[in-house]
């Protein structure tokens, strides 16, 4: 039974549910590693060695991958083919009468551009990222990732993506060409935006929150993160993290101030927040998403889901959250 702040109670298995939270991101980024691999006839070997750990376990493996030829981009345009298809589930965007074929076969992060309020989102499975155009068709916006685990857009139409298994965050310009904004990760989770042009990334095996200066100039933000996976600003610059393993958010406030604004989650992954101050989160290990607000109170607003991860925030508080078991994107009315 749900508790009277919206919370599932934690259970004895609550570290067992970390750990199956964990190995599900892991999974899914695995699954897209494995399908490179077998393309280069070596998925034999990635089979035998490391199919049952997450990816931040996996140092050396993840490492000689992302040492491999191409797994660095510079500075190339990239092939925008349109693909047929979108998996916005509830209600169609862009005004289309019916949802058209899911297409997507490993969805992890999503991001809604501030300015058009077009959708993006990365295919682990595909090593792409898609934006939805106003005919509901998924266009691609940036590909040759290893992993595109996350995505953000700023105001202009440059997208920001998360490599987690080449340990990069990329841009991606409205011409299509991509370059790389930051690097020295080992396994960046997320990526998110402020108003200012700084680019911030949270990276769970380094245990550590970064902000991207648009010098290049890299500040590590906070501490005593235990495994922090998502990242997201509100509009006043503060900063959000989602640290699983110690199943806490924490504000950073604009002065560094660092505090705890909700806990008793069971696996909290993604977070996103609004200009009233609620802060949104995927709680992988309750398949739940919730809202904590401004008083600190925490209310369950969508359960039983089926892994939910990344999410998203629109200007019409309309949130998108990626359902990755499902393969959806599912639409909930955050009000």
């Amino acid at each position: 039974m749900a508790s009277s702040d919206g919370l599932v109670p934690r259970r004895p298995s609550y570290r067992l549910s970390v750990r199956r939270a964990v190995f599900v991101i892991g999974a899914c980024a695995l699954a897209a590693c494995v399908a490179q691999v077998y393309a280069q006839d070596a998925v034999s070997d990635m089979q035998s060695t490391h199919t049952k750990l997450p990816p931040w376990a996996r140092a050396e493996n993840a490492r000689a991958l992302a040492a491999r030829s191409g797994a660095r981009l510079t500075s190339a345009a990239v092939n925008r083919t349109s693909i047929a298809g979108t998996n916005i589930d509830d209600t169609p965007q862009f005004n289309n009468d019916k949802p058209q074929v899911n297409e997507l076969l490993s969805p992890q992060g999503v991001a809604i551009d501030p300015v058009e309020r077009r959708l993006y989102v990365t295919d682990t499975a595909r090593q792409s990222v898609f934006e939805e155009t106003r005919e509901g068709e998924l266009r691609k916006v940036g590909s040759g990732f290893m992993v595109p685990q996350a995505v953000a857009v700023d105001g202009t139409g440059n997208v920001y993506v998360a490599d987690s298994q080449a340990g990069v965050i990329y841009k991606v310009t409205p011409d299509g060409t991509q370059s790389t904004v930051g690097s020295g990760f080992y396994m960046p989770m997320s990526v998110a935006l402020d108003g200012i042009g700084n680019v911030y990334a949270a990276d769970p095996w380094n245990g550590f929150v970064a902000r991207i200066a648009p010098d290049g100039t890299q500040t590590n933000l906070g501490s005593g993160y235990n495994s922090p996976v998502g990242v997201a600003v509100d509009g006043l610059g503060n900063v959000y993290v989602a640290d699983t393993y110690n199943a806490v958010v924490y504000k950073i406030a604009s002065d560094g101030t660092q505090t705890t604004v909700g806990s008793g989650f069971v696996a909290p992954m993604y977070v996103a927040a609004d200009a009233a101050g609620n802060v949104f989160v995927t709680d992988t290990g309750t398949e739940s998403v919730v809202r904590i607000d401004p008083t600190g109170s925490v209310t369950t607003i969508k359960s039983g889901l089926n892994v939910p991860i990344g999410l998203a925030l629109d200007r019409d508080s309309k949130l998108y959250v990626v359902d990755s078991f499902s393969r959806k994107i599912i639409r909930i009315d955050a009000k």
